[in-house]
């Protein structure tokens, strides 16, 4: 049975704010500073900032963003926090190198990819507790959740491949080719398309998520790595570590058709109220992007290395 570290001792908050989530909260993981970092949208200010054990990689949310999961691949462990209680955290010890992750929309599993074991977990999300696994390609990085919840892809970053798995039999059905490095992965905002980052060949595959056929691929520049969709439907973002920019993809004619600069290193991203949230690692920082203007509006401070992002609140998601 998974250890369960209680209380203060686990996380570390110190409240900058009313500690209260609203609907267009931010929670950014800072990786090489060991936080998480709340940001509230509307007023362009960080409300809160946790402690989390050491090296923090990836987060997911669920209950519309009311409950938030962050990665430890390092001591074997997943962060399990609530929105609006930041204080009252617990350490999940689920062993092995737990790194990409994703959780149902209800709260009650997560997927888990563990990095070593070339393995998904499902996972018990209030406790831990492992509940099944399935073998996938090497060194997942990226998991996607169907609409439906009948699906998960995985990228494989060693593998250049995308891993589908049934959920109902937690079994491996299919292994599609994309580009080198698969990295990030992402629905587009009718879920009608899968969009896979590859970091190394410096292009984003597109996939059919019905047929779970590659239609095509897009060159989007050096290292794509994080991506993220409005949800009309109409553009996809993706991050360009070497390129200190978000390319945006028209989903329409799949294609690159702007540009905008942002900071150094540029990893995960979010979009909310027509805005987009750039965590970029090495300047530390979160830049601001106005969509309908296509330009950077304002720089955020944020802490030593922000690596990955969830939205938080009922009415997170962008409209």
């Amino acid at each position: 049975m998974p250890i369960i570290l209680r209380g203060v001792a686990a996380l570390l908050l110190l409240v900058l704010a009313p500690t209260s989530a609203s609907a267009r909260d931010l929670f950014v993981v800072c990786q090489d500073e060991g936080t998480l970092v709340r940001l509230d949208t509307r007023r362009g200010e960080v409300t809160a900032r946790v402690s989390l054990p050491p090296k923090p990689a990836m987060i997911a949310s669920a209950r519309e963003g009311r409950l938030l999961f962050v990665t430890h691949p390092e001591s074997g462990r997943i962060s399990r926090l609530e929105a609006a209680k930041l204080g009252e955290a617990r350490s999940l010890m689920v062993g092995g190198t737990p790194f990409g992750i994703v959780a149902t929309a209800d709260g009650r599993y997560l997927y888990v990819g563990d990095w070593k074991a070339n393995a998904v977990r499902k996972l018990d999300a209030e406790t831990g507790a492992l509940l099944s696994e399935t073998p996938v390609g090497r060194e997942p990085t990226g998991i996607a959740l169907d609409a439906e919840e009948h699906r998960l892809f995985v990228a494989n970053r060693e593998d250049r491949s995308v891993t589908v798995i049934d959920l109902a039999s937690m079994r491996a059905t299919k292994t599609i080719e994309v580009g080198e490095g698969p990295f990030a992965l992402a629905f587009d905002g009718r879920g009608d398309r899968l969009f896979a980052a590859n970091v190394r060949s410096g292009d984003v595959t597109v996939i059919d998520s019905q047929t779970e056929t590659v239609t095509t691929k897009i060159p989007v520049g050096a290292a794509p790595y994080g991506l993220a969709a409005d949800t009309k439907g109409d553009h996809m973002l993706v991050s360009s570590q070497h390129g200190d920019r978000v390319s945006i993809v028209d989903a329409r004619d799949l294609r690159v058709d702007d540009a905008i600069g942002v900071g150094r290193y540029p990893e995960a991203l979010a979009i909310s109220d027509g805005k987009a949230y750039v965590a970029n690692w090495f300047s530390g920082d979160l830049s601001v992007l106005d969509l309908a203007e296509r330009r950077k509006v304002a720089t955020i401070k944020l802490g030593e290395g922000p690596r990955s992002m969830a939205l938080g609140g009922a009415d997170a998601a962008d409209r």
